[in-house]
């Protein structure tokens, strides 16, 4: 079980570790952060014991660590990983998520938001910003799906509520748009989760992103 007050900083310069490290003094209880400035350090790390939280950056040199995401949650599958980077949201938001990431914070927007982030995914959340939130949104409504279902046979009631799911919209939410009981909501989504493999809420979204392909 990874400890809930281990956490691992993934970012190759030090100068934004240290950043870091003194926003991150601000989150409840006593935090221990470990470093790491490239993969292969971070994969070193994640072998002394478990983590609760990685915070990654996308560059590290000349390592592109969407593609890494994958190594990381399998790692460390008890963690939460949030993607900290210089790089655009509108292009690697959403491909993050789908990736293996529970939230993502641009630099530029960083301290507040990211606390809020680090906060929303220990809870068990995916973290959206609204910007991303409304992209994805955007996204969704012009009906684009490009990803193939793998074969999984969802009853058309099913993919609507996956659809709202992906949009981010929560139980309560997708039952008043669909004028159905939150219980009928939870029964459905219950049933997506099995449906898709998903061991998590947080996991069907990242699910339903992918069900619904990257952006253009």
């Amino acid at each position: 079980m990874p400890d809930p007050n281990t956490g691992l900083l993934i970012d190759d310069h030090e100068i934004v570790r240290m950043g870091l490290r003194q926003l991150l003094s601000r989150l409840p209880g006593a935090w221990q952060w470990r470093e790491a400035a490239s993969l292969e350090e971070a994969l070193v790390q994640l072998r002394l014991g478990p983590v609760a939280l990685m915070l990654v950056d996308l560059a590290l040199g000349d390592d592109f660590a969407l593609r890494s995401l994958g190594r990381l949650r399998e790692a460390a599958p008890g963690a939460r990983l949030v993607v900290l980077t210089s790089m655009s949201e509108s292009l690697y938001g959403e491909r993050a998520l789908q990736a293996g990431a529970d939230g993502f914070v641009m630099k530029s927007q960083a301290g507040e938001q990211l606390l809020d982030a680090v906060q929303c995914v220990l809870g068990g959340q995916i973290y959206l910003s609204p910007e991303l939130r409304e992209q994805m949104l955007r996204r969704l409504a012009t009906g684009k799906r490009v990803a193939a279902s793998g074969g999984v046979e969802l009853s058309p009631r099913e993919v609507e509520v996956l659809r709202l799911v992906a949009e981010g919209r929560s139980t309560r939410e997708i039952a008043e748009l669909l004028n159905r009981s939150v219980k009928t909501i939870e029964t459905h989504k219950a049933t997506l989760k099995t449906k898709l493999g998903a061991e998590s809420p947080a996991q069907l979204i990242r699910l339903a992103l992918a069900w619904f392909g990257e952006p253009a």
